[in-house]
């Protein structure tokens, strides 16, 4: 059953209101409605719109108004007692759909009230067609954009240029509903525009493959940079290439440089593309300016990276990157083999889940501002190799390992012919200062003779004393010296002292001591280590000018145990610093009449290295030097603050 159509009166005169509702409108089959207070007018208005409103003078102006402006298709019908032409006129110019009197005679009445209901139907029905257009409009851009979307998508996972690029022509021709469409890149070295995707509705296929960009279209897009839009019922010959009713060119942009160009074409079609194709064009060649440029970073990455790698894999130096969480990011072939592991069961994991070489975890685990030191490894055939630790930003740590065991076994071959020469010319040394010292008994001698053999007897102990400290390395090098037993330092760094006492008071020196009650227990020699010791302080008070200040300090750290000998002296310039643990090597800037042999430190060294220990300067001239010492604390060490 069909509704009633609603017909609402806004009548001041209530003999009006009968007439119209009674007589005339409700046998007509209308449904009536009287509306009385303005102040709901417009809201019973947005309730439920009738299909046509009477009113009269008793409406304000400005609710007329309000009315015009927020339902413009509801028919306004000015209802009056008598209205002249003019005043019809008026009133049609208002706004009004129709003017009615209470002369009119109910026919004419009924027949412009119907006039009007069905302008408003006319008018809802277009409105709806309308609509339906504009909806249909929108849902095609909309899936329009859900398609570049995609295309997006697609080109952001992908880095097969040449699918990308046949996906973007694709869409060009189905979006735009062209006939065809290519694109095309630009060679650099010939300066031709070369095809790189094309896409034909139907069977015909695209020929040309290659266009010059000089005298042509395509070659202006490259050279203004500027999209390029043609159309019209007429056929129009692109310079160099075919004829075609309409097309669009947009050019690839990669920063400030043309790249290629995009296209699409209508060849037997009269119709034109749009804007909206254009900005479709656009876009889709945004996306494909983005794979290449995300086809030459990849392409240029992989070739560095392979690059990298053939260079990692070659090199015979062990390489090893960490993380900043110590996982394995990168392990080269020769560190591999060095440790014996596979490259898979590398990555991603923690060093100590993969390297078992203490030598190794232990110089990980020192304080970063060591690593810049190194230091030695011992592998388990015997191979010994030089560590360096360099810290990467934003990567983490780079391991890098050289294979010095023929230095080392070169160094054990000089020591050994050392040590067998030094104690071949202990005898005669030794024979030479006893005879030096019996010339004086067997007559007098001058002033001159007596200062000549002082000069001899201080040149053989001189000498004595260098073979003394040579046969001393040799002893530590070749490990005759390997017996080891349970030590606290802390009496061995208080002998030596008390030993050095009359030393360090000729200086004027002043002593600072602070040995750490929690000093662990170490496993060592107890004579090498006093050596150590004493040598270290030795050159402490050796090398500060008088009245200077000195130290001994020890400290627990991570299981090791820290021994560092500090003072104020002359220090050691940075670019000699490497060397001074070299044999008979000395600083440039120690005064002439110094006396030392050159071995003390190269001692020293030999015996942290014995004790499977570590050895350090850091030294700035002429503000001090400190040597740090670190030894691996003995295992199970009962050390306490009670310990004698």
């Amino acid at each position: 059953m069909v509704e009633p159509k609603l017909i609402a009166l806004f009548l001041e005169d209530d003999t009006a209101v009968n007439r119209l509702a009674v007589q005339i409108l409700q046998p007509a089959g209308y449904q009536v409605e009287r509306l009385i207070d303005e102040a709901q007018l417009q809201p019973r208005l947005r309730i439920e719109l009738p299909n046509a409103l009477l009113v009269d003078d008793s409406l304000s102006k400005k609710t007329l108004h309000a009315l015009f402006k927020e339902f413009p298709v509801l028919p306004l019908i000015y209802y009056t007692a008598q209205a002249s032409p003019e005043e019809r006129l008026r009133h049609y110019q208002e706004g009004f759909d129709a003017v009615l009197t209470a002369q009119d005679d109910p026919v004419e009445t009924l027949s412009i009230v119907n006039r009007a209901v069905q302008r408003q139907e006319d008018w809802q029905e277009w409105l709806q067609l309308e609509r339906k257009r504009h909806t249909q409009s929108l849902e095609k851009r909309v899936e329009d954009l859900e398609r570049l979307h995609r295309i997006g998508g697609k080109i952001s996972a992908s880095l097969n240029l040449n699918q990308v690029l046949r996906e973007v022509v694709t869409a060009a021709v189905e979006l735009t509903d062209a006939e065809e469409g290519n694109l095309m890149l630009l060679d650099k070295d010939s300066g031709n525009l070369i095809l790189h995707a094309a896409h034909s509705v139907g069977e015909q296929k695209t020929a040309i493959l290659r266009i010059p960009i000089y005298d042509t279209l395509l070659g202006e897009v490259i050279r203004t940079q500027k999209a390029v839009i043609l159309g019209g019922s007429e056929l129009t010959k692109i310079k160099t290439a075919f004829f075609v009713r309409a097309l669009i060119y947009v050019p690839l942009l990669m920063g400030n440089q043309a790249i290629g160009v995009l296209g699409i074409y209508n060849r037997k079609r009269e119709q034109p593309f749009s804007e909206y194709h254009l900005m479709l064009l656009e876009a889709l060649a945004d996306y494909a300016a983005i794979a290449i440029q995300n086809a030459y970073y990849y392409t240029a990455n992989e070739r560095e990276r392979q690059k990298l790698h053939t260079l990692l894999t070659n090199v015979r130096d062990g390489v090893l990157v960490l993380d900043d969480e110590f996982r394995v990011v990168l392990i080269n072939e020769a560190c591999l083999s060095a440790f014996g592991l596979q490259e898979q069961d590398c990555l991603g994991k923690a060093i100590d889940q993969v390297i078992f070489n203490q030598d190794l975890i232990l110089m990980l685990k020192q304080a970063p501002s060591q690593w810049a030191k190194g230091g030695e490894i011992r592998l388990e055939d015997g191979r010994i190799w030089n560590c360096q630790l360099t810290p990467i930003p934003d990567v983490g740590l780079a391991v890098t390992m050289h294979d010095i065991t023929h230095l080392k076994e070169l160094d054990r071959v000089k020591s050994e012919f050392v040590s067998a020469v030094s104690h071949d010319l202990r005898s005669p040394l030794t024979a030479i200062l006893g005879y030096t010292e019996l010339i004086g008994r067997v007559g007098p001698l001058n002033e001159r003779q007596k200062e000549f053999i002082k000069r001899v007897q201080a040149s053989v102990q001189g000498i004595t004393a260098l073979i003394s400290d040579l046969l001393d390395l040799g002893r530590i090098e070749a490990g005759l010296d390997a017996r080891k037993e349970l030590l606290d330092l802390r009496p061995l760094i208080r002998q030596s002292l008390e030993n050095l006492s009359n030393f360090l008071n000729e200086k004027g020196h002043q002593l600072e001591v602070e040995i750490s009650p929690s000093t662990p227990l170490i496993w060592g020699n107890a004579v090498r280590i006093q050596q150590m010791i004493a040598n270290l302080v030795s050159n402490a008070i050796k090398y500060t000018p008088k009245g200077g200040r000195l130290g001994v300090r020890t400290r627990k750290e991570d299981e090791q145990l820290v021994l560092q000998v500090w003072d104020s002296g002359i220090g050691i310039p940075p670019a000699e610093q490497p060397y001074i643990f070299d044999k008979f090597y000395r600083a440039s800037n120690l005064p002439e009449d110094t006396s030392g042999t050159g071995l003390g430190l190269t001692i020293v060294k030999s015996i942290v290295e014995d004790h499977q220990g570590r050895i350090w300067v850091e030294s700035t001239p002429e503000q001090g030097t400190t040597f740090t010492i670190v030894l691996p604390a003995a295992e199970g060490d009962q050390s306490s603050p009670d310990r004698k």
